[in-house]
């Protein structure tokens, strides 16, 4: 085992995040762990790594194991280069890559004692086999676009450090991996790679994430934090949705019995005399146990039904608007009309210009020319990606109130109050009345999210929603975008958030060229990426533009319909199996979960070969 991990228990005050914990790792093995924001997920990672105490319980990692940990936010000397930076505290092979790169640097005008030194270095290079190693923190280096070492780390900005931070941790001689969020501010070509290395390496990997894609291709089991509970599924996303359901399905079963049982048993009970045996004592005590086992909690879920402004004739129109940073232009002359309930998702690098787009729709920054024409019901509800700065003396039940009022109206007509409402978005009435400097980071981004849908937008500007926000979050908002009645316009990095969002897209090109795509975020993937589309004058009237036609490979659709064929054949036989089991409860539960996953894979099969002939 790299660890082992016995009886854990964490407390903050009276809310326990978990306890009588037991987990371990074996060597190779990619785990996940997953829950919502302030289950208890990134507490569990600082206990794993030192950096907090437990209230019961212990870790015992083996002798000398070697661990490399990426978090969001790096601890750093201001003044430090970029590669002092990376390469302290990575071992003793990195150290003498370390000192092989700086003498490279010094070899041109160097001094003999600085040949000698180089020559040295090059012979322990030799001698550990190193050279393999230092080829791959090369590559690791370019592909995350790290390539000016001799920086000082003050100088980068926030993206820039985040990719230092993973470039660090990846390329440190470890054992273990500790991913916290890695994919948050990443362009979609890099999380594509970071998946591809992951998946080639042999060490073990811990790590949290809301992408779901890249947890169904990088992990094998999955940790879930859920109410102060642990529960450990074998498998990838998909096979934990199918577990997870199954799980909840007995559970509820098992409840429905105890209820049934402790309905007769209560009977029992008012029926008695005051003056009570031994047997009728166990009966009471048999009564007050099961009670105590009942899982009555009843799960919250995310209500988003907010009654809106209707949408007029005109949504949105631009009209060859331009937008330049000094010599860097931004958007060039981009025409488009926004349709009534449209769906738009905007693609791109980072850094080329996605969030001064958003800001040029809504008016927070304005086009160098053209023209920017909002009708006249539009209300524009606008998540930024660096969200403003929360009140974090505020409580959050007062925060709510100032910026929708008492009570709030919902699609039904009916209104709610404050607390209420906040009830519904996960946060419990312990929670509402603390400060919001004590909630997690998660944690405040879904109440921003919150304040910014409860003054009932009809076009919704999304930059980067799922940074942050658990998965129990984002489905529940994926639900709610897909009937939201308004505009909604998206840029994210979240291939299967794009995915079920977005319709079609806008796509940034080369110096502020902009096409447009329909078609999913995973097509568009799939394909070359398409040529801006110009009219016969230069004004890029996106608008008018024809869609371009998907591409359908023959091979690929062949496998596609042989796999849906297999998954079909493999249902069937479940399905009989079950019938032939089915006065065995423990065997019928196995085979449920088996039929559930078949299913799972069935679907998105099915899913893939209708995109394909859509």
């Amino acid at each position: 085992m790299l660890f082992s991990i016995s009886k854990l228990k964490k407390t903050y005050g009276d809310k326990t995040l978990f306890q009588d914990l037991d987990f371990g790792m074996l060597p190779g093995e990619r785990v996940a762990l997953v829950g919502v924001n302030g289950a208890g997920k990134s507490t569990f990672l600082r206990i794993l790594l030192g950096k907090e105490e437990t209230d019961a319980g212990q870790v015992v990692p083996k002798n000398n194991l070697r661990i490399s940990h990426y978090e969001q936010n790096p601890q750093f000397e201001p003044e430090e280069t970029v590669q002092t930076h990376l390469f302290q505290g990575g071992g003793a092979m990195l150290r003498l890559i370390r000192d092989y790169e700086e003498a490279c640097e010094n070899l041109e005008n160097a001094s003999p004692s600085e040949e000698e030194r180089f020559n040295h270095l090059s012979k322990e290079m030799d001698r550990l086999g190193a050279w393999e190693y230092e080829a791959r923190v090369r590559s690791i280096l370019k592909e995350l676009g790290v390539e000016n070492l001799d920086l000082p780390m003050k100088s980068l900005s926030g993206g820039m450090l985040r990719k230092v931070e993973l470039a660090k941790a990846l390329v440190a001689d470890y054992e273990l991996l500790i991913l916290d969020e890695p994919t948050n501010h990443l362009d979609v070509e890099t999380i594509l790679w970071l998946e591809e290395y992951l998946l080639e390496r042999e060490e073990a990997l811990l790590l949290i994430t809301h992408d779901r894609y890249f947890l169904d291709r990088v992990v094998g089991k999955i940790l879930e934090f859920d109410s102060g509970k642990t529960y450990v599924y074998q498998g990838n996303y998909s096979e934990y949705l199918a577990l997870k359901s199954a799980r909840e399905e007995t559970q509820a079963i098992q409840d429905n019995k105890a209820r049934l049982f402790l309905k007769q048993e209560l009977q029992w009970l008012r029926r008695q005399p005051k003056a009570r045996g031994t047997k009728q004592k166990a009966r009471i005590d048999r009564y007050d146990s099961v009670k105590s086992n009942l899982n009555l909690e009843r799960k919250q879920e995310l209500e988003l039904v907010f009654s809106g402004k209707r949408q007029g004739k005109t949504i949105l129109e631009l009209e060859k608007i331009s937008k330049s940073f000094g010599e860097r232009k931004i958007v060039d002359k981009l025409t488009y009309t926004f349709k009534a309930k449209e769906r738009l998702g905007i693609v791109g690098p980072n850094g080329i210009g996605k969030s001064t787009l958003l800001s040029l729709f809504c008016g927070k920054e304005l086009p160098d020319s053209g023209t920017v024409k909002p009708g006249q019901n539009t209300k524009f509800g606008y998540f930024d990606q660096i969200h403003r700065e929360l009140p974090l003396d505020r409580k959050v039940i007062d925060y709510i109130k100032d910026a929708a009022g008492e009570m709030i109206a919902l699609d039904s007509g009916e209104k709610v109050s404050a607390g209420k409402l906040l009830e519904r978005f996960l946060f419990d009435g312990k929670l509402q009345h603390s400060l919001i400097q004590k909630l997690s980071g998660g944690e405040r981004r879904r109440l921003y999210l919150v304040q910014i849908l409860m003054q009932s937008p009809n076009f919704l500007i999304l930059d980067e929603p799922t940074n942050d926000l658990d998965i129990q979050t984002l489905s529940i908002l994926e639900d709610f975008l897909s009937e939201f009645p308004g505009t909604v316009v998206t840029v994210s990095h979240d291939r299967y958030f794009m995915d079920r969002i977005a319709e079609s897209l806008l796509v940034f090109g080369k110096d502020g060229e902009i096409s447009h795509y329909v078609g999913s975020y995973s097509d568009y993937l799939l394909e070359e990426k398409p040529e801006p589309v110009q009219s016969e004058k230069p004004t890029n009237a996106i608008q008018s533009s024809p869609a371009k036609e998907k591409k359908v490979n023959p091979k690929q659709l062949e496998k596609i319909e042989k796999e849906i064929a297999e998954f079909e054949l493999s249902k069937r036989r479940k399905e009989e199996e079950l019938i032939q089991f089915a006065s065995d409860p423990k065997k019928l539960l196995e085979l449920t979960t088996e039929l559930k996953q078949i299913e799972g894979k069935l679907a998105e099969k099915l899913l893939l070969w209708e995109s394909m002939h859509s």
